[in-house]
């Protein structure tokens, strides 16, 4: 039995154009991104980058959606920018994406979070409540003498 191979081939000329045409937006994204700075603002260049360009379509990621709110409002004025540039787009596609945020920020978020986390009570003037022994601020402790949650439940 003979094996047929289902691949279906391409002229070698095929796929040098096709690399040579990816090579090209991707010359066009490096020239935004050596101008990001200048094109998208300084409020902004930490708050978004370019990813990719693709068939005149550059997209921008964007780590929260007050920036994509405000990069979707402005996105022409970007788009006149990058134009001024020499970089002729029929589109700017704004995505959402939460991986973007400065890892030092992160870092500072997650040490806060967890240094005023409930679990660390010695540390936050926490203390125990006496009847369902969760912990509990220590001013609804000295206030009822218990949690607010058993405070709620007693009360009604």
């Amino acid at each position: 039995m003979q094996i047929v191979n289902r691949r279906k081939a391409h002229l070698l000329r095929n796929c040098l154009d096709s690399f040579k045409k990816s090579l090209v937006d991707f010359d066009k994204l490096s020239k935004i991104n050596e101008n990001w700075k200048e094109l998208i603002g300084s409020e902004l260049f930490e708050e978004c980058k370019p990813l990719n360009i693709e068939k005149k379509i550059l997209t921008i990621a964007v780590n929260h959606p007050q920036w994509r709110q405000a990069l979707i409002y402005n996105k022409h004025k970007l788009q006149e920018r990058i134009e001024k540039i020499g970089i002729i787009l029929n589109e700017i596609k704004i995505i959402q994406n939460y991986e973007l945020t400065n890892e030092n920020i992160k870092a500072s978020n997650a040490k806060i979070v967890w240094a005023k986390h409930p679990s660390r009570i010695h540390q936050n003037s926490m203390s125990i409540c006496t009847i369902c022994n969760s912990p509990t601020p220590e001013g609804e402790i000295k206030r009822w003498g218990k949690c607010s949650f058993c405070w709620r439940k007693i009360k009604k």
